[in-house]
């Protein structure tokens, strides 16, 4: 095979199994009985990809890997005859590209079982990209091990999970794990969702396996805030444009909030605003059914930070987003209220509508950042939150 494969041969070669590859495949199939197969032609770097589950039989040059998996509809039901492709990740790279893959190394179709296989595949990081039904791809980020061949499932659907945030954010998504509970969810029901966020721009985005990518999706200012998300979806400028664009093109259920600072809401016109402000983002969201919007209400402020009147209309703003008025008739917009898993309930006390006592970091200080037990109490509910989004597309 690998002299073959380092000719380049562009046409499909037949290969004969031998006994060495008897046993039961994962895919259900007893290998021994299928008494050829067509392999695609070979591939960039010696590559040889296969239309069937590979193991570590089918490695052969030392110094390089495999990957394998299977290609399964919205149902769990195999895929036959997906197109899969492989290509090298320069070290820069950022996100894995949901578009259709310009430059490609190696390439498959899935199997009657919608098992793929790349064999030989020299070690290092690899994007392996699996074509979906209505012509879209979703991609997926590998490291290759020399002698082993690591497993990459695809399930179609929106599978591509994002979240824009701050510091708050950040709470959640490491304190909360919200990583492991997307995993474990995996693991239980047999999906393939992946979790990607974003921080500051300096921060940039982080990968499901929870590596910093390098890169940065340049949010206009660095904004956030209300005003600046209506600027990111909903704005004319070109740093909008090509922002949500790389958003967009890289991902599929889109959750993004403002932080806590913007629960200071003093007045009705203040209020007003806000609501003007995500109406035109709604707007935007409507052009772009394809995807899902998860908006997220504003985090509560601590008791020391903010009184009555913006402590109510903050829960007024939360209690608008996740109404009729903001979502029905727009099924690709969900909300995940944040206000009232941190906030008191709004019962005429002193504290209502304010961060909660127990989640507070400190009692002495006007600080809002949710402590550890109010991230650990938010991570799985909000994991949850975004595969619901995901599964009710």
């Amino acid at each position: 095979m690998t002299p073959l494969a380092r000719f380049g041969s562009a046409l499909a070669l037949v290969l004969l199994l031998t006994s060495a590859l008897a046993g039961c495949g994962d895919d259900g199939e007893d290998r021994a009985t299928v008494t050829s197969e067509v392999v695609e032609a070979p591939g960039a770097y010696g590559i040889v990809p296969y239309s069937r589950r590979v193991t570590t039989v089918d490695l052969t040059v030392g110094g390089t890997g495999g990957v394998t998996g299977q290609a399964r509809d919205a149902e769990g039901a195999p895929r036959p005859k997906a197109r899969v492709t492989l290509t090298l990740v320069a070290a820069s790279a950022g996100a894995a590209s949901a578009e259709e893959p310009s430059a490609v190394d190696a390439a498959t179709t899935t199997s009657r079982r919608g098992w793929y296989g790349f064999a030989n595949v020299p070690a290092g990081r690899w994007r392996v990209r699996c074509r979906n039904g209505d012509g879209t791809w979703t991609a997926k980020v590998v490291q290759i091990q020399a002698g082993a061949v690591a497993t990459r499932h695809f399930t179609e659907g929106l599978m591509n999970l994002f979240f824009l945030h701050h510091s708050t954010g950040a709470g959640i998504v490491f304190e909360g794990d919200v990583r492991g509970c997307i995993q474990t969810y995996n693991q239980q029901h047999g999906t393939s969702y992946t979790f990607w966020d974003h921080g500051y721009n300096g921060d940039g985005l982080t990968d499901p396996d929870g590596n910093n990518t390098g890169t940065n999706y340049d949010i206009p200012n660095d904004n956030t805030d209300p005003d600046g998300l209506a600027y990111l979806w909903s704005g004319t400028g070109s740093d909008a444009v090509q922002c949500r664009n790389r958003i967009l093109s890289n991902h599929e259920v889109i959750a993004f909030k403002s932080c806590f600072p913007a629960s200071a809401i003093p007045d009705a016109g203040t209020l007003s605003q806000y609501k003007a402000w995500y109406l035109a983002m709604r707007d935007f969201f409507d052009t772009r059914t394809d995807r899902v919007f998860v908006v997220m209400s504003t985090p509560p402020l601590h008791r020391r930070s903010t009184n009555s009147t913006e402590a109510k209309n903050a829960r007024r703003f939360a209690d608008w987003l996740k109404s009729d008025a903001y979502l029905s008739g727009h099924p690709n917009v969900v909300c995940f209220d944040l206000f009232d898993v941190l906030a008191k309930a709004d019962d005429g006390s002193a504290t209502a509508n304010m961060l909660r006592y127990e989640y507070e970091g400190s009692h002495s200080n006007g600080d809002s950042h949710p402590n550890t037990l109010a991230n650990q109490t938010v991570g799985p509910v909000f994991a949850q939150a975004l595969i619901d989004a995901a599964r009710s597309h």
